[in-house]
């Protein structure tokens, strides 16, 4: 493989693009810097790419990716009043054409998925899956069994035929609940709160599926593990 090739499956940029970068001379492969954009390499014998200073571990496709999304970011690729939750990612990787799987609200925090696999992005979007999704629910009102009772049996939503059930709702302090769906209807969480009663303050997903959000810092973002995806049904166990 041409090394500029081997640029642009990383994300580089166009053909052009990557071209620069060597003929600059900002490339560089195991430490030695190569001006040649002609260049062969071999992807799998490459212990360092470094690319304007920077070392680069090579990306092996498709990509699969977790982010913990901040507050007042959209998940668009053309936000209207907010940034967008790809800033928060590296250009290299927005230039293999990862989607975010699903979408949060602006002002919802926490677990958010990309992948450039189109397949793995409807199996865990399609309505027909049921892959849970569990929220960290902060209310306006103290939360009461009550609430927790109509959010496990069902509630009706305005324009909904039929009544929506949590699979699960479990109280974690005095306005803050554990909130597990498997439907992804508009707003789901902050419309099923108000209707059994209640008003949602603050939302933040904990985890999707047996993925789990877990002490990545708000902003930062991680490639998923082997055994992550082997529990979404995706790769090796």
């Amino acid at each position: 493989m041409e090394l500029y090739r081997l640029l642009q499956q990383q994300g580089f940029g166009s053909r052009k693009e990557c071209r620069q970068l060597i003929d600059y001379g900002l490339v560089a492969v195991d430490g030695e810097t190569i001006d040649d954009w002609r260049a062969p390499v071999e992807p799998a014998a490459i212990r360092q790419l470094t690319v304007d200073g920077e070392d680069w571990p090579l990306l092996t496709l498709p990509l699969y990716l977790l982010l913990h999304k901040p507050a007042n970011f959209e998940t668009s690729h053309k936000p209207i009043h907010h940034p967008s939750v790809y800033r928060l990612l590296p250009p290299q990787l927005n230039n293999l054409g990862i989607s975010a799987v699903g979408r949060l609200d602006v002002d919802t925090t926490g677990l958010l998925l990309f992948s450039s696999d189109g397949q793995f992005v409807h199996a865990l979007t399609s309505p027909k899956k049921q892959v849970p999704k569990l929220y960290r629910v902060t209310t306006k009102h103290p939360v009461s069994a009550e609430l927790l009772q109509r959010l496990r049996d069902g509630v009706l939503l305005h324009d909904e035929n039929e009544t929506l059930a949590a699979d699960s709702a479990e109280q974690v302090a005095d306005c803050v609940l554990d909130m597990a769906i498997t439907q992804g209807k508009y707003h789901q969480v902050k419309r099923m709160v108000a209707a059994a009663g209640n008003r949602v303050e603050q939302l933040h997903r904990l985890a999707l599926g047996a993925v789990t959000l877990g002490e990545l810092p708000p902003g930062q973002w991680r490639h998923l593990t082997a055994a992550e995806l082997a529990a979404l049904g995706f790769g090796p166990a």
